[in-house]
């Protein structure tokens, strides 16, 4: 096909100077540069920034298919062969890469405009050059947004001398260089331009302001954060802060790593869908790949991560949960890589044994062992150098000392710290402290049934969903669930809930023969995963809740007062949690964000779903609309 009118930039980190690009000449040419400098420079990390950019803001799938094609013939081949085995979809936003263990960073947009650009969190101090290969001629609004993304008196390199691009970024305040050659130099009007970039550095993080990120210094090196659980949140966060140099200290309070909610023999992966445009969607898309990605990444290095990405086929059981299939499979453009809409006699196919529904497939679904996937994270983490895990400790009280930083004692009253960052991933136990006690999460009891190969499910090929859900079989056993119960109890096993799981997929297949003949036996697993409201996750600064009710009572209904005050905080404490029935989807990029946000790299997710998975956001979306709480 005919090459994409691109325009690619891309930044490499740590000590090595800035280098950016934009253009179809430039990836390949960028990508070599660090195959090269990887080999010069054995310690160091990249992470580059590309944006596919034309004026077609529909424009992703031609993008992508173009630079695949780019792609094939690049070198180092390696490093290439890496890129293309990851699965990358024509959807818009951030989708990030890790290769080479870590070393480099991705950040991959296929589609670039004025308002994508609003939307970005990038440091300001990050980005100090720009290669633009385009014929592209952007608005001004856009070069404003990429001064905005960028150092003050930041250089742009254009690939061939043209007078209206070069005025355009002069006139934001760019040094401009055509080749190696300073065409300007710094102008008088420098000034006005940085006072200009500063202002719209202002007005976005402004946005942030009910819903804080960026609230204080970067971690230093020699620091360490304190991560509290050592389930799918909390040994994501290990490794995501381990690639970047950062120490962990990981308390677990089991015997051994994922031993909560993260220990069920197969946990379905697969992106919570709406048929309306919104944030969820972009999220859980993003979430999906990124967890797919890592799960592949760790099998690759010899990590024992049981999984097998055999689709997921999710169908209805009544005239609701059909219509409501329907509905999402027509709501957007979804690629085809991502979600298919199969006939009964194609889902019968799918499936290996008769459904008898219609429904959504998601071919890049499949399931994982969630204890191995947890175990292997951790163990990448500590084979990086930068973990250190403390097993059978149960953390019971939080206590910030008189220099701000945080102390930890455990149920034994050993004491721990100080941490400058201390991150709560304990799962069900996340409202245990007196600082995380009103955050708005409601525990879920749920048992998984395990379930002998049998008569009648050893042809399963797919995960199936309905009403319940059902693998296909792992060392001669499948997974039947799960029980939804509310503000458990008791973590006992439950008979009543074993036939209730029968009974599920039995209503899901009404008309099919072979889930009558299942004989569910007595094995199963309870876990509680914790539930917000909107199913998205919570990864933030924990809010001072007692302070924003009291302020609440004193600005009743002002909201001009909630959109220009920062909401109260206990600084330096983190919550990553709430991860709900899709936390291997959405665990493992909401780990990673909250990574590069403690150390100020540039965040995978936009300014909207950073507010949608703010610890407040439950109280901040009532204030902001004058509603009393």
């Amino acid at each position: 096909m005919p090459a994409a009118n691109l325009s690619l930039q891309t930044i490499i980190t740590h000590s090595i100077s800035y280098l950016g690009g934009c253009g179809s000449k430039a990836l390949p040419a960028l990508l070599q540069y660090c195959g090269k400098e990887m080999q010069h420079h054995p310690t160091q990390k990249f992470h580059l920034l590309v944006f596919a950019a034309d004026d077609n803001a529909d424009a992703p799938a031609q993008h992508w298919q173009t630079l695949q094609t780019l792609l094939q013939n690049m070198q180092p081949a390696t490093l290439i062969a890496e890129l293309l085995q990851l699965t990358i979809l024509p959807i818009s936003g951030c989708q990030r890469l890790a290769l080479e263990r870590g070393r480099i960073t991705i950040d991959l947009y296929l589609s670039c405009n004025t308002h994508t650009l609003k939307d970005i969190v990038v440091p300001a101090t990050w980005i100090s050059q720009w290669f633009w290969h385009t014929s592209f001629l952007p608005e001004m609004a856009l070069v404003w947004q990429l001064a905005r993304l960028s150092q003050d008196h930041c250089v742009i390199r254009l690939s061939e001398p043209d007078t209206t691009l070069k005025q355009h970024f002069v006139t934001a305040g760019f040094q401009y260089f055509h080749g190696d050659k300073e065409v300007t130099t710094k102008l008088a009007a420098d000034d006005i331009a940085i006072s200009e970039r500063q202002a719209l550095r202002h007005q976005a993080l402004a946005q942030l302001l009910p819903f804080p990120r960026y609230c204080w210094q970067p971690l230093a090196r020699d620091q360490q954060v304190a991560i509290i659980g050592a389930g799918i949140a909390g040994a994501s966060l290990a490794l995501s802060l381990a690639e970047r140099g950062m120490r962990t200290h990981v308390f677990c309070s089991d015997q051994e790593a994922g031993d909560s909610a993260s220990g069920n023999r197969q946990g379905a992966l697969y992106p919570l869908l709406t048929p309306e445009a919104d944030p969820l969607n972009t999220f859980f898309q993003k979430g999906f790949l990124f967890s797919r990605q890592r799960i592949i990444q760790l099998a690759q290095m010899g990590m024992d991560v049981p999984h097998d990405f055999c689709g997921v086929l999710v169908t209805g059981f009544d005239a609701r949960s059909r219509a409501r299939l329907r509905k999402i499979a027509e709501g957007q453009p979804w690629p085809t890589q991502l979600l298919q809409w199969l006939s009964t006699e194609a889902a019968n196919a799918q499936a290996g044994v008769d459904v008898n529904e219609a429904g959504i497939y998601y071919p890049l679904g499949g399931w994982v062992n969630p204890k191995k996937l947890t175990q292997a994270s951790l163990q990448q983490a500590q084979e990086l150098g930068f973990a250190n895990l403390t097993f059978d400790s149960e953390i019971c009280k939080l206590m910030p000392n008189n220099a701000g930083q945080w102390m930890l004692t455990d149920k034994h009253d050993i004491c721990y710290g100080p941490f400058t960052a201390v991150v709560v991933a304990s799962g069900s136990n996340m409202a245990q402290f007196s600082q995380t006690s009103e955050l708005q999460a409601t525990p879920f009891r749920g048992q998984v049934s395990e379930v002998p190969t049998q008569a009648g499910l050893a042809k399963i090929k797919t995960v199936l969903c309905a009403k319940g859900y059902l693998t296909p079989a792992w060392q001669n056993t499948h997974c039947l669930g799960a029980s939804y119960i509310k503000d458990p109890q008791t973590l006992a096993y439950s008979e009543i809930e074993q036939q209730e799981n029968l009974e599920k997929i039995q209503q899901s297949y009404a008309d099919a023969e072979w889930p009558f003949g299942i004989n569910v036996g007595s094995q199963a697993r309870v876990g509680v995963r914790m539930v917000t409201r909107d199913h998205l996750p919570m990864a933030s600064v924990v809010p001072d809740v007692k302070l924003i009710q009291s302020l609440a009572i004193k600005q009743a209904n002002d909201i001009n007062f909630w959109r220009e005050t920062a909401a109260p905080i206990h600084n330096g404490l983190y919550v990553l949690g709430a991860l709900g029935s899709r936390g291997l989807c959405s665990g493992p990029l909401a780990a990673e964000m909250l990574a590069a946000e403690l150390t100020h790299q540039p965040l995978p997710l936009s300014l909207s779903e950073l507010e949608r998975l703010s610890a407040n956001r439950m109280w901040l979306r009532k204030l902001l609309k004058g509603k009393t709480l």
